[in-house]
């Protein structure tokens, strides 16, 4: 639809205005490996569909340009909220949710999930603007958390399963 396409757009360039910002920062401190890499960085190219983008978010790449640099901002986020990206696997504001064997989940803003794994396998959970997690990892499961400094999780790990930070 031409809204969300304008939605991908605004928020493209609000991303090369960020990355454009990190690689300045990287300059400042000396690691001119890094900000080599964020200057040659193409990855979104601003006519992504939103299933596309989200796939984008969730490359390790993404969260950590994501939760490095506090991107996108909350209100951006919600700006997306209408177009349902828990269809993906981003929840926004969703208040308290219980969600079990999610692979990959995206926490953001006013957010309160308890998550379950037990099958074998590994899983991702991430969270920003202050999102959190109660995660109840057991078998053999691995979960793969990674956060911004606003958010919080708490665990409870039983069997061989493993939390990985």
């Amino acid at each position: 639809t031409q809204p969300m396409k304008e939605l991908v757009r605004r928020i493209q360039h609000e991303w090369k205005a960020a990355k454009d910002a990190a690689q300045a920062r990287c300059m400042e401190r000396g690691q001119y490996e890094m900000a080599q890499k964020l200057g040659a960085c193409e990855m979104f190219r601003g006519d992504e569909s939103l299933e596309e983008l989200i796939a984008l978010m969730f490359t390790s790449q993404g969260i950590e340009f994501l939760t490095t640099n506090n991107f996108p901002s909350l209100d951006t986020f919600r700006l997306f909220k209408k177009y349902h990206p828990e269809q993906f696997g981003v929840y926004i504001d969703c208040g308290k949710i219980s969600l079990s064997e999610a692979r990959k989940v995206f926490l953001i803003g006013d957010s309160a999930a308890e998550l379950k794994y037990r099958e074998t396998a590994g899983n991702r959970v991430f969270l920003m603007h202050g999102a959190q997690a109660s995660v109840i990892a057991s078998g053999y499961s691995v979960v793969k958390v990674e956060k911004d400094g606003l958010s919080n999780v708490s665990y409870i790990v039983q069997d061989n399963a493993k939390i990985l930070w």
